[in-house]
């Protein structure tokens, strides 16, 4: 889906401010279609060479989610090209390459110029799967990507949670919140996009999608998610590095 109207980009770049605008939305028949973050993503990356940052979890994680066909690294691995997994955790890393047997892991901070193995090539997407909710700043986080990546990669794909669920509205109903701890932000299709157009990046296509698995036996909530894409529990924005 895609913003609809042409000025709302003035909006979006600050050029414009409204106190209540309403922003509306184009949809493709895809759009439509309910699915997972998963899988999602893997039909994006395909055949694809990409960076995946934050690939690591907890050991009990990883280990938990491979057993259910849902750690998101392997799966990734399993249909891209090459998926170099990138994170700042090291024991993490030496438990996915040492334990599981995955070579393609590295421990880098990418807001710091990139190591040989990141610069030598051409990569086609670099991916943040549910990150950019737990950093302080985002859009200066995503800047230094930009930065020391737009010579080499062509699109970024970013993943995070929707504020927009019905699970949340029924907690606030309540008179309660009920979120990750670590997590500094709640985010829309208009204040992620926001972010990215203010790192420099273009935005292309906004995806919304389930955070886990679409279950067949719920089938009030599928038709009801298929229906109301902006109430799904995910944000999958797919971006273009803009060149120097």
């Amino acid at each position: 889906m895609k913003f609809k109207h042409t000025d709302d980009w003035l909006y979006l770049s600050g050029e414009r401010f409204s106190s209540g605008r309403a922003f509306d939305f184009t949809y493709e028949p895809e759009d439509f279609q309910y699915q997972s973050r998963i899988d999602v993503l893997k039909r994006l990356v395909t055949g694809k060479q990409l960076i995946h940052l934050g690939c690591v979890d907890e050991v009990a994680t990883i280990r938990h989610r491979m057993a259910r066909g849902k750690w998101l690294h392997k799966e990734l691995d399993e249909v891209a090209e090459r998926c170099l997994g990138v994170d700042i955790n090291e024991a993490g890393v030496d438990f996915i390459n040492n334990e599981l047997g995955f070579r393609d892991v590295i421990v880098h901070d990418v807001t710091q110029p990139p190591t040989d193995d990141l610069a030598e090539r051409t990569w086609d997407y670099f991916m943040v799967p549910e990150v950019l909710e737990h950093i302080d700043n985002p859009v200066y986080f995503l800047k230094k990507i930009r930065q020391h990546f737009e010579t080499n990669v062509s699109r970024m794909i970013i993943t995070v949670p929707n504020a927009f669920t019905p699970e949340n509205m029924r907690n606030a109903r309540n008179g309660r919140e009920v979120i990750n701890t670590d997590h500094r932000y709640w985010f829309t299709p208009f204040t992620l996009a926001k972010v990215v157009l203010g790192a420099g990046y273009h935005i292309e296509n906004i995806i919304m999608c389930r955070h886990g698995r679409v279950k067949r036996r719920s089938f009030i909530k599928n038709r009801t998610f298929k229906k109301h894409p902006l109430t799904r529990s995910d944000i999958v924005m797919v971006a273009r590095f803009v060149r120097p």
